[in-house]
């Protein structure tokens, strides 16, 4: 069987929170989405960091996956998100993640739910693995799958930023004017 197709999509920060509240709603068009590559060419921006008074901390991200065509997989589950490696040199230079999901969770027990504009303390984060872990994102619904009669009937969100140490030195720095620029490139693996 055929790996289903995917996309993963940037969503603005200013998004509201009306206009995520449901599934319908994640799975459409979000106004000033980005669709990211799965390598080089449309990365997400995490902004810029300048590290060198103190450590700094990168823009958040929001991002949503999700299955546009089934290719004759009814279901997938068992989500899971982590680094291939970080790049980086220093113990405290780390990736922070947080499951998410929409309002239609009043009381969500594996995600949190998205918050427009957010900040570094509006969500609870993991340090993001960079090995496969178990189970640490969930489909916005909080279950552990997601149907795919054709394509799936949610998406699985979340948030995550980088903790830039102060004497960091290396890492996947890449940009035309500054050298701390923060880029990643998606992919995923079906099994």
């Amino acid at each position: 069987m055929a790996a289903p197709t995917t996309r993963f999509r940037l969503i603005p920060q200013g998004t509201l929170t009306t206009a995520i509240n449901t599934p319908a709603q994640r799975l459409a068009t979000i106004t000033g989405e980005s669709i990211i590559s799965t390598g080089l060419g449309n990365e997400a921006s995490l902004g810029s960091v300048d590290i060198l008074d103190a450590a700094d901390n990168s823009n958040i991200i929001t991002m949503l996956w999700d299955v546009t065509a089934n290719n004759g997989c009814s279901v997938v589950q068992d989500f899971a998100i982590w680094l291939s490696s970080n790049g980086f040199d220093q113990a405290g230079s780390v990736a922070k993640l947080q499951a998410l999901s929409g309002a239609d969770q009043g009381a969500p027990a594996n995600t949190e739910n998205y918050i427009a504009d957010a900040v570094i303390g509006n969500y609870t984060w993991i340090t993001m693995p960079e090995e496969q872990p178990t189970i640490n994102v969930w489909p916005s619904d909080e279950g552990i799958a997601m149907s795919t009669p054709s394509a799936s009937d949610d998406v699985v969100m979340w948030a995550m930023y980088f903790a830039i140490a102060q004497s960091e030195t290396s890492g996947i720095y890449r940009g035309l004017t500054t050298n701390f620029q923060l880029q990643l490139s998606f992919r995923y693996s079906y099994s």
